[in-house]
C-alpha cells in the first residue's frame, strides 16, 4: 500500500470536514447551470411543466465536472464513513462534524485520552478509508 502525502491527508481532512456543506455545493453548481444572463425575467412566467429541452437540460447537467465531482466525493466520504468503527466514527462525529470541529489533533487526542503518535494514527486511518473509496489508494488485505 503506498503512503499518503502530507498534502494529500490535509486535502483528504478538508473533503471530510465539508462533508455537510457538499449538498450546498451541488445545489449552487445547479443553479448556476440554470441561471441564464439573458432571461432576467424568468421570476414572472409561470411553470409550464418538463418540456423535451427541460428534460435535455437535466440529462447535460448531469454530464457536468462540478456536479459529477461533488456527487461522487459526497458519495465516497459517505461509504468511508460507513467502513469506519465505531472508535473512529465517533471521533468522525464530534471532531470533524460536531460541536468540536475546531480542535486540533493534539487537542483531540487530549479530549479522548490517546497519545498524540495514537491520535494521528486514527487520523491516518479515518483519512485512509476516504483514500480507498476516492481510488487513491488500493488497500492490500
Amino acid at each position: 500500500m503506498s503512503e499518503l502525502t502530507k498534502a494529500k491527508l490535509a486535502d483528504l481532512e478538508e473533503d471530510f470536514r465539508n462533508y455537510h456543506n457538499i449538498p450546498k455545493k451541488i445545489a449552487e453548481v445547479l443553479v448556476a447551470k440554470e441561471w441564464r444572463p439573458e432571461d432576467e425575467n424568468s421570476w414572472i412566467k409561470g411553470t409550464t411543466g418538463h418540456t423535451e429541452k427541460a428534460l435535455n437540460d437535466l440529462i447535460k447537467r448531469e454530464k457536468d465536472k462540478s456536479y459529477l465531482y461533488y456527487s461522487k466525493l459526497y458519495a465516497d466520504i459517505g461509504r468511508a464513513y460507513k467502513s469506519l468503527n465505531n472508535e473512529l466514527k465517533a471521533i468522525v462525529d464530534k471532531y470533524f462534524w460536531g460541536d468540536s470541529n475546531y480542535m486540533g489533533w493534539i487537542e483531540i487526542g487530549k479530549d479522548t485520552y490517546c497519545s498524540t503518535a495514537g491520535i494521528y494514527k486514527k487520523r491516518y486511518k479515518i483519512l485512509e478509508a476516504l483514500a480507498v473509496e476516492r481510488g487513491i489508494i488500493v488497500k492490500v488485505e
